[in-house]
């Protein structure tokens, strides 16, 4: 038998005694309670800076392991605090902290204890993929469960719409229900389910320009009569549970109330048909009116987003993104014309029809600080859905890749699901559906195949 040279039994060695250390780490979270009539020792903290996620330990003695009674902040800013075993605490450190002093407060009945390390944590901008919620079973499979954040799942994600009246997303399981995630509560609800308001299978819902209606086409099956509901609609007065009509038209995939007017733009399904709906001058009903075919005279889906100002909107189609003028004189979209993509897929950053997109979806405009002054100050993010990327479109037809296809496999595989650096780490598997809250700078992102809903914090 040949023997191992002395260094690779020392190297042995230390794994060894490295993972015992872990592992009676692990054990000693378990530890006893804090005990008010004993000292408090609070002797460091590390690391010193990081970035979101870093992980943060305080070292002293007699914290207790109840994490409810623990509270940690960086400057005025609470982290998450995941456990503590008597000696050490370990907590989150959450994205848009500040850099400050570690405050730690440890109450226990009456009493309270507090310290505040003289050294700050200086934290570091970055931005970064992250899971919000969504589970899966051993198989990759799942199903539309409520319940908390914990517990939620989701069957088929493919379109979020972000509320911030009450800090709530709106995901449509496509062909299958509209889900309510409340942000604050941590919670998930079903809202509408097939079969209500005769649906057949719903494909987006989009909020009006006020944020009190919530519409949501669907994909009626009927491509020729008028005799069901293509959009119908729900108000946040009745807490979104009643289903009303709107409008009676061949299949719809995406509503698009204008930002200002709160007009209502939806498109159908034969010809990428682009569509106003009209009230009647008698009976007040509303009509379809047909504006205009996009692409030709090819059956095929679209999706409409308008710009915030209602200048224009961008049509999207799978492989191209086109640009419709809004006539504020007619009230109408104009006929489009080709601004980014071609007929042919692709995966290329470019500007114009040089770039190639594979599968467009939902997108939304997101206010770049460094347009401010210009005629456009807004960049358009959009799911490059089988291009398994977060891509970029800019003002003047420059498409770039946000998010996406990180640490690729050995075979060149891009799908996934990683969290981390946007670029150099993430994976996503089919993402469709994105939609931003600007305060807080997070891109919320439904997944079909990876059924979870995804972040990505920008600082």
């Amino acid at each position: 038998m040949k023997l191992q040279p002395p260094k690779t039994y020392a190297f042995i060695l230390l794994l060894l005694c490295t993972s015992t250390f872990y592992a009676c780490k692990d054990k000693e979270m378990v530890g006893g309670g804090h005990d008010p009539s004993k000292a408090t020792l609070f002797t460091d903290f590390s690391p010193r800076k990081g970035a979101v996620r870093t992980r943060l330990y305080i070292y002293g003695d007699n914290f207790g392991t109840d994490i409810s009674m623990i509270r940690v902040y960086i400057g005025n800013k609470e982290i998450k605090v995941a456990g503590s075993n008597g000696k050490q605490i370990y907590c989150w450190v959450p994205g848009q902290t500040v850099t400050g002093k570690v405050r730690v407060v440890i109450k226990e009945g009456a009493d309270s204890v507090e310290h505040t390390f003289t050294d700050p944590f200086t934290y570091i901008n970055s931005t970064t993929v992250g899971t919000l919620l969504g589970n899966v079973d051993e198989l990759g499979n799942s199903s539309i469960v409520d319940g908390t954040f914990e517990e939620a799942r989701f069957s088929y994600p493919g379109w979020v719409s972000y509320e911030p009246e009450t800090n709530v997303l709106f995901v449509t399981e496509l062909d299958r229900a509209v889900r309510r995630v409340d942000l604050n509560a941590r919670t998930v609800s079903t809202l509408v389910t097939n079969g209500q308001a005769s649906f057949t299978k719903m494909q987006t819902t989009t909020l009006s320009a006020n944020k009190d209606t919530l519409f949501l086409g669907d994909d009626n099956g009927n491509l020729t009569a008028r005799t069901k509901v293509a959009v119908a609609y729900t108000l946040r007065s009745e807490n979104y549970r009643r289903v009303h009509p709107y409008i009676y038209d061949p299949a719809c995939y995406s509503t698009a109330p204008h930002p200002v007017t709160n007009e209502m733009f939806y498109n159908g399904y034969q010809g990428v048909s682009i569509k106003k709906a009209i009230p009647d001058a008698v009976t007040g009903d509303l009509n379809p009116k047909l504006l205009f075919l996009v692409g030709g005279s090819t059956n095929s889906n679209s999706l409409i987003f308008f710009h915030p100002t209602g200048n224009y909107a961008y049509i999207v189609l799978p492989t191209r993104i086109y640009k419709s003028i809004y006539n504020w004189n007619t009230r109408e979209l104009e006929p489009p014309i080709l601004f980014a993509g071609s007929a042919t897929a692709g995966d290329v950053d470019a500007i114009g029809t040089s770039a190639r997109i594979r599968k467009a979806y939902q997108g939304v405009f997101v206010k770049n600080p460094t347009y401010t002054g210009q005629a456009d100050e807004y960049d358009y993010y959009f799911c490059d859905q089988t291009n398994q990327s977060i891509r970029i479109l800019t003002p003047t037809g420059v498409v770039s890749t946000f998010a996406g296809k990180g640490s690729p496999t050995p075979d060149g595989s891009v799908r996934g699901y990683i969290d981390g650096d946007p670029r150099t780490e993430a994976r996503f598997a089919d993402p469709s559906g994105i939609d931003y809250d600007p305060v807080r700078k997070i891109f919320y992102i439904a997944e079909r195949d990876n059924k979870r809903i995804r972040t990505i914090s920008v600082e």
